[in-house]
């Protein structure tokens, strides 16, 4: 499964192609990306509770986050139709994600279509290198830096790209 930086990445790049990037002030600006990295990266609250790759990481929780995104107003967008098309969207890069990677631990795959379906999917792409846990090792550290690296050259230009033609006027770029 990808590492936190390639799902806030991925959950950047998303919510700015679909919601625009925050054009008020730097602050602003950095409040949208926190927000939106942090709902990429939410689905993997689960590994607190010894339930990984399930439900949270769905169509489904993508849902609910949408709904309370929106119902909360949160700064990620204008309206609260978009606000919660962007966090339903940002959420789901993360099943998405795992699903492009090498699942080296049982159930395999992610439960991406609950609560529709009960089922584990895995489309058996290796786009992104799994991340290593246990144990810890100089080798573990080495393939997760290697695995960091590869998300970064795949994600970090989609996502400037993204920012660049979503935001020629952003606080920054000024």
């Amino acid at each position: 499964m990808p590492t936190p930086l390639g799902h806030g990445l991925a959950g950047v790049a998303t919510g700015w192609a679909v919601a625009g990037v925050a054009r008020e002030n730097r602050r602003a600006l950095l409040t949208q990306a926190a927000i939106l990295a942090s709902l990429a990266m939410a689905a993997d609250l689960d590994l607190l509770f010894g339930a990984h790759s399930g439900p949270t990481h769905s169509v489904g929780a993508a849902a609910i986050a949408g709904l309370i995104a929106a119902a909360g107003r949160w700064p990620i967008a204008g309206s609260r139709l978009t606000i919660g098309l962007t966090a339903w969207l940002v959420w789901a890069t993360h099943p998405l994600m795992d699903s492009l990677a090498p699942d080296t631990s049982a159930p395999y795959g992610v439960m991406a279509f609950w609560p529709i379906s009960h089922q584990y999917f895995l489309t058996g792409l290796s786009v992104f290198m799994p991340i290593w846990r246990y144990p810890i090792s100089a080798q573990a550290v080495a393939h997760n830096v290697l695995a960091i690296g590869r998300e970064i050259l795949l994600l970090a230009p989609v996502t400037y790209v993204v920012w660049r033609l979503r935001a020629p006027n952003s606080p920054i770029t000024q």
